[in-house]
């Protein structure tokens, strides 16, 4: 669920000089360390913080540079879009292939047909497939986002008008864009840390919930906790039962979690010891082959 631009151009051209050309301001690009870089195959993606949920994906390679917008993306997202082309477009002097196209068009073509109109028409494509996944299939869908991979499911769709996809898609996108531009200097972002569970060969990810610091913490399928020396895992799923307060959701599943003391995570340590201890009963009752079924994750990241 996408839409391409292509630009075919050997020239490059660097992100100082692209945001020179933009009539935007606060505009950023996700990860990028230098904005005098040349753009390149790394996709950073360009946003504007509490505007964009998904952002627009940039890249050059091959002598084409692309620029495309995601299912959900805000109208903000579809603006910087169209405005990074026409910036592109000028500063290599080339022409522009849209998805829907068979052959490249100039600027003053691609300002009429690709307008205010066009973003009417085309935001609200793949918002059916939220309404059913998640409205009749009970799933959690997983997007890419401005800076994270972002979760949606049976939580947050019933804080949304899913009437109308209309209501849906703007109840959704003023949920995401308040949502996911939390404080990434405050809150640290932990490693995920990859494994084979040595029970069902599964490969498995995992993530530490530290005693100090405010931390993000990212889904994965179990989350560690210790205590000393000890250490507990429990399935992330189960978060949910230990967290207080200081856990803040940002969308469906993730949270960041504001700095405990040692009370409050001996707390959380004890209730994680007893959740650990009913899952291992549950899991002993349960045939190899349930325990095995991995869960659905359904991932939009193009």
């Amino acid at each position: 669920m996408s839409f391409y631009f292509t630009i075919q151009s050997e020239k490059e051209i660097t992100y100082r000089q692209l945001i020179n050309e933009l009539p935007l301001e606060n505009i950023e690009f996700g990860h990028l360390e230098d904005i005098d870089d040349y753009i390149g195959e790394n996709n950073y993606k360009a946003f504007i913080k509490n505007k964009s949920t998904r952002g627009v994906n940039l890249s050059h390679r091959e002598q084409n540079y692309s620029v495309s917008l995601n299912v959900i993306a805000s109208e903000t997202d579809f603006e910087i879009a169209l405005l990074i082309v026409e910036a592109l477009s000028k500063l290599t002097e080339a022409e522009i292939l849209p998805e829907d196209r068979e052959t490249p068009i100039d600027i003053v073509t691609f300002r009429n047909h690709y307008d205010k109109n066009w973003i009417e028409e085309e935001k609200y494509l793949g918002v059916s497939i939220f309404l059913d996944k998640i409205g009749n299939d009970g799933d959690t869908l997983e997007i890419a986002c401005c800076y994270m991979s972002y979760l949606v499911g049976p939580d947050i769709h019933k804080k949304l008008d899913a009437g109308y996809e209309k209501s849906y898609y703007e109840g959704l996108v003023s949920y995401i864009s308040s949502t996911q531009f939390w404080d990434r200097e405050k809150y640290h972002i932990p490693s995920i840390i990859r494994f084979t569970d040595k029970d069902t060969g599964e490969d498995k990810e995992l993530v530490l919930l530290y005693q100090n610091g405010n931390q993000f913490l990212s889904k994965a399928d179990e989350v560690v906790l210790s205590d000393g020396e000890s250490r507990i895992k429990i399935p992330y799923d189960k978060i949910k039962l230990l967290a207080t307060e200081k856990f803040h959701l940002v969308d469906e599943k993730q949270y960041v979690v504001d700095e405990l003391t040692d009370e409050e995570y001996k707390s959380i340590y004890l209730k994680a010891v007893e959740i650990s201890s009913v899952n291992k009963a549950e899991n002993t009752t349960k045939p190899e082959s349930e325990i095995r079924t991995p869960k659905k994750w359904w991932e939009f990241w193009k």
